[in-house]
Parts: C-alpha cells; sequence; structure tokens
C-alpha cells in the first residue's frame, strides 16, 4: 500500500494511544478527522507508524525536519507532517482507513486505558 503514495498517505495503527486502534476517519475517500485516544485536537492525530511520504514529497522540502526535540509531547507527526502537507491533501489507504495492516508494539503488557467502554467507531475494525 505504501508503494502508491503520492505524496504522503495513511492509515489505521493498532494498539496504540491506550486503544485498540486509532485511525484517520474518512468520508467520500478524504480524511475528515481522527479516531483516537489522545488528542483528537491535533492538526494530525496520527502515530508515526501510520503514515508515509513519498520521497519526492521529501526532496521537494528539504527544510522540513522532524524535531526530536522542540516539539511539545505528542506533537512530532503534527509538527512535520504540517511542513510538507494538508489533511485535504493526505491519501487514505487500507480500505479507505477500516483495515489494521500496522502494529505499535512492545514487549509489555498492552495497556486500554484509553479504549471507551463502549464502541464509538463508526466502523467495525477487526484488531
Amino acid at each position: 500500500q505504501m508503494r502508491s503514495t503520492r505524496k504522503v498517505s495513511v492509515w489505521p495503527v493498532g494498539l496504540v494511544g491506550g486503544r485498540r486502534y486509532e485511525r484517520p476517519v474518512v468520508e467520500n475517500g478524504k480524511v475528515v478527522g481522527w479516531y483516537t485516544g489522545w488528542r483528537a485536537d491535533r492538526p494530525f492525530a496520527i502515530d508515526m507508524a501510520g503514515f508515509a511520504v513519498s520521497l519526492q514529497v521529501i526532496l521537494s522540502h528539504p527544510k522540513a525536519v522532524f524535531k526530536r526535540r522542540g516539539s511539545q509531547p505528542g506533537m512530532q507527526e503534527s509538527d512535520f507532517l504540517k511542513q510538507i502537507t494538508t489533511v485535504e491533501e493526505l491519501e487514505p489507504k487500507a480500505n479507505n482507513c477500516t483495515k489494521v495492516l500496522v502494529w505499535h508494539t512492545r514487549t509489555e503488557k498492552v495497556n486500554l486505558a484509553n479504549e471507551p467502554k463502549y464502541h464509538l467507531d463508526t466502523v467495525s475494525i477487526e484488531v
């Protein structure tokens, strides 16, 4: 799916943000919001594992940087993506962001502290 990225593509990520998954919300093939357990108000409320950037985009934005320091906690992805794209330009992958193909895993017990008691997403996703 990443191979067909023209500019910046996005998809759901499993076991992230204290939830079973987080994902871009897609309507009519366009990202319109975020299903996330933390700060949905971020410009790009997405995990690092949830996007790909075309090499052409990187080369055409030589001053774009991914800051290890200087970003607020949880804002690194947004701070980077704001330099190279807009939400309207994002390319949804994984069946319009309805399939989890990537997991954010660790060698510790999964923390689902932000998982809602009742399923609030508009689609049913198997994780």
